[in-house]
Order: C-alpha cells, then structure tokens, then sequence
C-alpha cells in the first residue's frame, strides 16, 4: 500500500504519518529534476513536456514546503485571509 492509498493519512482534518508523504514528495521532486535535465539535454526537446513537468515540480515544491513549514509558497505572511475579512 502506498502512502497515497493509506486511508489512515488524514483523520478529522489533521495529517498523520506525514514523513511518509514528505519522503514520496522529495522522490517526486527528484524525479522530475532528472527528467527535466533529461529532456533538456536531448537534441530536439520537447518543450511542451518540460513544461508540463516543470509545472509539477512547482507544485511538489509548494507542497514540500507546506509539509515543512505549514503554508504555500504563493501565501503572504499572515496565510489566506478568511472570506470575511476579504472584499
């Protein structure tokens, strides 16, 4: 069973076993980092597909950092505002 199957992850809305997910998220990023450089390297790449990945290695990355530090990287300081306190 992987981590992304293991219903036990998430309970109420609190994360367990969260090195698991932190380990299979960094085996992503570097993944995609060598695929990238791969792609990058061959006579003719694919520029469509790079970017594809490197759209996902943005997004491992954010969540990487959420798992780290508790927030996405496209949040300010003070984290989202709630809906009453926009607009």
């Amino acid at each position: 069973m992987t981590a992304y199957s293991n219903a036990r992850l998430v309970q109420g809305s609190q994360l367990h076993d969260a090195e698991n997910v932190r380990r299979k998220v960094e085996q992503d990023i570097a993944f995609l980092t060598d695929r990238i450089a791969s792609l990058e390297a061959h006579h003719r790449p694919n520029q469509p597909v790079i970017d594809t990945y490197r759209s996902m290695l943005a997004s491992r990355r954010s969540v990487l950092n959420w798992l780290n530090h508790g927030r996405m990287d496209e949040e300010d300081s003070s984290g989202p505002k709630p809906r009453s306190q926009t607009g």
